[in-house]
């Protein structure tokens, strides 16, 4: 009141009563203006930095699960991961510890295309590559094992010409590639023999295709 009455004093000479009103609002909204520039207020900024915030906030919030000891609550958090898959993976590393990350892709119905998704939220280490298992399911078992009839050199064949081999199908295969990897390649055609369930049998089948 005290305000309007000095502008009134001040102004009354000059401006009808409308103007001096108009006047005193403009007056109040630059002095406000003022006041917040003061304050450094600028929501369009805090805004933005609220919003970089979140975004790093849930970055470094993204789980990673070791799939050599991960429990089953872990290992359904992965994509594609349901209960009895996860139960699959924990059955198949108690016979199997995992070397490589890339072996989750040895447990059935786990392929390359599902640990391409799960691959970001895993603890990864030693190979990181898909296991390519590239077997045609639409051939028949005769066919797949005529394509390739050479010796099969167990430190460079690829799936196809492992799966070539009498009583080796794609997941032996898989593993006998995963074992190289891990040990840095076979000494002797013999050592095939360390792979689960591969015995003297079948070493006799197939040792004449062996070479190193």
């Amino acid at each position: 009141m005290k305000l309007t009455r000095i502008a009134k004093d001040l102004t009354g000479n000059i401006f009808t009563d409308s103007e001096q009103k108009v006047l005193l609002y403009l007056g109040a909204v630059l002095l406000l203006g003022f006041c917040l520039q003061i304050a450094g207020w600028n929501p369009p900024l805090h805004a933005e930095a609220a919003d970089s915030l979140l975004a790093a906030t849930a970055t470094d919030d993204t789980l990673k699960v070791d799939i050599r000891s991960a429990n089953t609550d872990e290992l359904m958090s992965l994509p594609g991961i349901g209960a009895k898959r996860a139960a699959d993976v924990i059955a198949y590393r108690l016979n199997n510890p995992f070397t490589s990350v890339n072996q989750i892709t040895l447990v059935k119905g786990i392929g390359a295309a599902s640990y391409r998704k799960m691959l970001p939220f895993l603890i990864r280490f030693g190979n990181e590559e898909p296991l390519e298992l590239k077997t045609a399911k639409t051939k028949t078992k005769t066919e797949a094992k005529t394509e390739y009839s050479g010796k099969v050199n167990l430190n460079s064949a690829s799936m196809e010409q492992l799966c070539s081999l009498t009583g080796i199908g794609e997941v032996k295969a898989a593993a006998i590639i995963a074992y190289r990897e891990e040990k840095g390649g076979f000494k002797t055609p013999e050592e095939i023999m360390e792979i689960k369930g591969i015995g003297p049998k079948t070493f006799a089948k197939i040792k004449d295709r062996l070479e190193i």
